[in-house]
């Protein structure tokens, strides 16, 4: 993937014919090209409301339909301070705070203690507080896990279509310093309109993601960890694969959930902590690499190759052994590799990966100038590629290639860097191994490496 800086382009969009996901929150090596990264969808928390109605019954024959019954909620536990009504006041609720049990694959890991911000966003909180006054949250799953953003739960049906039985609420949304989204923040998931949230909620788990910096002012902040940083760096380092819907890696593969949600009131007991990531332990590998890549694929996966498993398994290992003994990486890429888009890179089928945790370096002010005029270079040309694709005198896959193979987008490429989280987990597992100057070959894995092999050689 060489490039992010077009999420609210389309031109290429549809030029890649894989998948509607996202390339923000794409896995596949295979289909990474700076198409992939021109996307208008948001990879913001999301709650979208459930939209199945319970059907009717068929009529039989001379006997009339039974009303339909509609399934009443019933809190899983009786309500201690019943904050569906008045019995406690605005005023009141920044009095409560709560301690969340959690869970991961039936081990305990530890309790999160949270503060709320009852006098800043006291919808949000009643609303949070009366569900989990009713023991909603107990034994609900955390479904959507991104380490380096946040960690999503609170769903009625443990995924990202459920929605709470209450009714929605108003967005309580802020600019203020003091519920600025970071490391820890408690927030409201919502669908497309402002007032949707419901129950799904989510906790920031690295200040400094990208994805962060664009929630103030749209999501309703109301809370932040006081208590519990070992545990939530558990609950983010839960291990994810791609979600098979919308290709965003993360799904968890292991059952993270919150055993406990419990309403206190009064001052924390516990010890208040420095709330914000520690650092991160690569365990002695790079914090950013650079590599180039062959994918060697088969019939039945998501590209266009025709070779059987066993053909592929063949070539790729004979490759490696070339490649080991020195044969141009570059020239087996374009002779061999299924991944269309990694052939108009430079070098050809080059990735530069971020590890866990990493951001790209900075920028001195001539390279961040230089950024910003290949930015506009690329914005015209786009302009220009799309009239002559309006005008009939291009085609889609032309003006793609044109784009890809333009001076502009090769420099920018320089710039440009994709999280170790976006790639298959066997393609970056490989890659952050090796030295520079040595290659590797990542096996074909349904879940690790589900495009084929990949065979892997670090330049930088």
């Amino acid at each position: 993937m060489k490039t992010s800086l077009f999420l609210s382009l389309s031109l290429i969009l549809a030029a890649c014919g894989g998948t509607d996901a996202p390339a923000a929150n794409s896995s596949n090596g295979a289909n990474s090209s700076a198409a992939k990264e021109w996307s208008t969808k948001s990879d913001a928390p999301a709650e979208t409301p459930a939209d199945l109605q319970a059907a009717d019954l068929p009529p039989v024959e001379n006997t009339p339909l039974a009303p339909r019954i509609e399934p009443q909620y019933k809190p899983a536990q009786e309500p201690t301070y019943h904050f569906e009504g008045e019995a406690i006041t605005d005023s009141e609720l920044k009095d409560f705070y709560l301690e969340m049990d959690i869970q991961i694959d039936d081990e305990d890991v530890g309790t999160m203690t949270f503060v709320l911000w009852g006098d800043q966003a006291p919808i949000t909180v009643r609303n949070f507080l009366r569900y989990a006054d009713e023991g909603y949250y107990n034994g609900r799953v955390f479904h959507r896990i991104l380490r380096d953003f946040m960690v999503q739960g609170g769903s009625s049906n443990n995924s990202a279509s459920g929605q709470g039985p209450h009714p929605m609420i108003k967005g309580e949304f802020s600019k203020e310093d003091s519920r600025r989204h970071r490391y820890g923040v408690l927030s409201m998931a919502r669908s497309q309109s402002p007032d949707s949230a419901s129950s799904q909620f989510f906790i920031i788990t690295d200040s400094n993601s990208p994805s962060v910096h664009g929630l103030d002012g749209k999501y309703a902040s109301f809370g932040i960890l006081y208590h519990g940083v070992d545990v939530l760096e558990r609950l983010a380092d839960v291990p994810t694969v791609p979600n098979p819907m919308t290709g965003e890696p993360s799904q968890p593969t292991q059952r993270a959930i919150i055993k406990e949600l419990r309403v206190l009131r009064g001052t924390p007991t516990v010890e208040a902590e420095e709330i914000e990531r520690p650092p991160v332990d690569l365990h002695g590998e790079p914090e950013r690499i650079r590599i180039q890549h062959v994918l060697i694929s088969f019939a039945g996966t998501r590209t266009t190759a025709t070779r059987s498993k066993e053909e592929a398994e063949t070539l790729a290992k004979d490759i490696f052994e070339r490649a080991k003994k020195g044969e141009d990486f570059a020239s087996m890429v374009m002779e061999y590799s299924d991944d269309p888009g990694g052939k108009m890179s430079n070098p050809p089928g080059s990735y530069s990966l971020l590890n866990k945790g990493q951001y790209p370096p900075e920028l001195s002010p001539e390279q961040d100038q230089e950024r910003q005029n290949l930015e506009k270079e690329l914005m015209a040309l786009q302009d220009s590629l799309k009239a002559e694709i309006g005008a009939g005198t291009k085609t889609l896959d032309d003006a793609r290639k044109e784009f890809m193979a333009s001076p502009a987008m090769q420099k920018i490429q320089t710039y440009s860097w994709t999280p170790r989280e976006k790639m298959v987990p066997a393609f970056s597992q490989i890659g952050f191994g090796l030295k520079v100057g040595e290659v590797g070959l990542a096996e074909y894995d349904p879940q690790n490496s589900p495009f084929g092999w990949h065979i892997i050689l670090r330049y930088e």
